[in-house]
């Protein structure tokens, strides 16, 4: 008894970081990461904190790929993509103990500012429909890449699906979609090398729970959102991000 009286600031604490952070996720389709990591950090150690995301990055992502109709037309539409995003996971993965990973975040930060810097500054900037033939397999290749050496594959393509100028329900689920494949990808990979326990999987398992209704509570705030505000609020997630990868880079 005593023992979870201890315990239980810190549960409540990492549950209302999830919650927020399902919040986040809700409205804008990713931030999951970005909010909860830094926040869960403050009470758990960060290899916990990111086991912790493990299973609701995976699951968040699921609900909202098959929320609404149009998962199998998005499929046929990003198949190229999706492979090359998969094989860049797997190449990344073999590379992930020969870089320095400060200098991997670092670098990875400043191109994720530049990115969404440029997307805000050219608002009007498209990706045209005869360049994402070739221009997606790129981007699901060098993101799969930056994210098996990482697990932050999601900057450069938050931008690319931006470009494409999709409705905002229809990026939602595209933009979860393709970080659904890899979250999986790397969850199986990581679990596969042994980067995680049996115990943290299944607080993983519950950490869904208050991430699911942050989840709910954002989708009710999404509809009230225009869509060049929502733009906006994607890539201002994306250079928060970048900006925080700089941080940890640096070091500070």
């Amino acid at each position: 008894m005593q023992d979870l009286a201890s315990w239980l600031p810190i549960i409540l604490a990492c549950a209302a970081a999830l919650m927020l952070a399902g919040t986040v996720k809700g409205v804008l389709a990713l931030g999951l990461p970005l909010v909860g990591l830094p926040l869960l950090t403050l009470v758990v150690d960060v290899p916990t904190a990111v086991a912790v995301l493990m299973i609701p990055l995976v699951l968040s992502n699921l609900l909202q790929a098959v929320e609404g109709e149009g998962t199998l037309v998005l499929l046929r539409r990003f198949w190229a993509l999706i492979l090359c995003l998969i094989a860049g996971l797997l190449i990344g993965t073999a590379l992930f103990v020969r870089l320095d990973q400060h200098l991997l975040m670092l670098t990875i930060g400043v191109l994720a500012i530049l990115l969404s810097t440029a997307a805000i500054m050219q608002p009007h900037v498209t990706v045209p429909p005869r360049h994402e033939r070739w221009l997606g397999p790129l981007v699901g290749f060098v993101s799969g890449v930056i994210g098996g050496m990482s697990t932050l594959f999601g900057p450069l393509l938050a931008v690319y699906v931006v470009g494409l100028r999709l409705p905002r329900d229809a990026f939602v689920k595209a933009i979860s979609l393709l970080y659904l494949i890899a979250a999986c990808t790397l969850t199986i990979s990581g679990t596969m090398q042994g980067a995680t326990s049996a115990t943290l999987l299944l607080w993983s398992a519950l950490a869904m729970i208050p991430v699911y209704f942050g989840m709910l509570i954002g989708r009710r705030i999404r509809p009230w959102i225009d869509p060049e505000r929502f733009r906006l609020l994607v890539l201002g997630v994306v250079w928060l991000t970048g900006a925080n990868l700089m941080r940890i880079g640096l070091g500070f």
